[in-house]
């Protein structure tokens, strides 16, 4: 079984199983565009003007484990490429399958790097030893907030949970105050939510801050009232149609689909962003990490500098995926409300490195 119920792990798969691997490099095909000027990146998105011929500076290679969307890490990939010489061959795969097989690796591990989507994985490696500490320098070009105290790892991209909501079944003033009153009978059949990685951390979160008695009457709760449809992609897809009047899920998916439909007036679901710090509005961490047994510890720290940097890995974020970049002064290339504007609860990233007791408590009370 996963240890962590990731939308890339076991049933909930969102991407195949197979392991794939992408060298970047000049000239290279990305996304079905060739590497230049204009280079579109993920979504279809434009993405940093880079130049044609790399600007070579150095040379090396090094080799990342990445359960990110594949599309996004080889822009990063690209543009780190483009601008220090640097070859980051990819090896893609769900956050939670590549953690166990960095666990199982250990000391014989390739990978230089590990790249993730949710910072469950990243703090699980953390709890085992095996991650470098990350560069003050690197740590200090970030929200403090999103990088776990310890600096053993570093949040680069940031998403926030959300309720996808349909104005036509349901008003925003009436949507529930908090996350924690969904198992009241006035919601039953109205909303949807999945077991995804971020429902995981979530759970995660309310354990360490409500118990895990609590949590499981929750979790039983929601399992009455809600419908789970396993894929936060179903749930933005069920509430535009009009199926519930709203679901969990992460802001992200909606951000998509509105770009793809040329802009948010273009769809009938709204989204809303918790207030008052409920775990509803939880912001998490998308992390990156350097492996200690990596054997390319210098030019790790170099790719770790490079993502977190203003004009580096965090324009390409903002230009590539709806996540919130993490460096001051950088904002989306979507249409996101100020991350400033967003109210979740402050915690540390890394205490939610132990999700094995909410995996027990989703499966005790029947939602997987």
């Amino acid at each position: 079984m996963c240890p962590f119920f990731w939308e890339g792990c076991g049933m909930f798969q969102k991407r195949e199983s197979r392991r794939s691997i992408v060298k970047a490099g000049a000239g290279l095909i990305v996304a079905g565009a060739a590497v230049g000027k204009g280079t579109v990146f993920a979504q279809g998105t434009p993405g940093a003007t880079l130049d044609a011929t790399p600007a070579v500076k150095g040379s090396g290679k090094l080799i990342a484990y990445s359960g990110q969307h594949e599309d996004l890490v080889m822009a990063f990939a690209d543009a780190f490429h483009m601008e220090t010489g640097i070859t980051l061959e990819i090896r893609s795969g769900g956050d939670s399958d590549l953690a166990n097989q960095i666990i199982e690796e250990g000391d014989q591990t390739n990978a230089d790097l590990f790249i993730t989507e949710e910072p469950g994985p990243a703090g699980t490696l953390d709890s085992k030893d095996l991650l470098a500490p990350i560069e003050a320098a690197s740590l200090a070009k970030v929200d403090k907030r999103f990088s776990p105290e310890n600096g053993h790892w570093l949040g680069y991209g940031a998403r926030s949970r959300a309720i996808f909501y349909n104005p036509d079944l349901i008003a925003e003033s009436a949507l529930p105050a908090s996350i924690l009153d969904l198992p009241k009978d006035e919601w039953k059949g109205t909303y949807a939510y999945a077991p995804s990685g971020a429902f995981t951390s979530t759970v995660t979160y309310i354990i360490n801050t409500e118990g895990a008695d609590k949590t499981l009457e929750w979790l039983k709760g929601i399992d009455a009232t809600g419908e789970n449809l396993l894929k936060n992609g179903a749930i933005r897809d069920a509430v535009e149609a009009g199926q519930y009047a709203f679901g969990l899920s992460n802001h992200y998916y909606w951000y998509v689909l509105a770009k793809e439909k040329g802009g948010a007036d273009k769809l009938e679901s709204k989204v809303h962003f918790m207030k008052g710090q409920d775990p509803g509005g939880l912001v998490f961490a998308s992390a990156v990490a350097v492996l200690k047994a990596g054997k390319n510890q210098e030019l790790a720290q170099k790719f770790v500098s490079w993502l977190a940097d203003a004009k580096g890995g965090q324009a390409v974020l903002a230009s590539a995926s709806p996540q919130y970049p993490l460096a001051p002064g950088v904002e989306s290339s979507y249409d996101l409300p100020p991350f400033s504007e967003l109210d979740p609860p402050i915690f540390d990233q890394g205490s939610l490195k132990d999700s094995d007791k909410a995996i027990e408590l989703i499966v005790e009370a029947g939602l997987i």
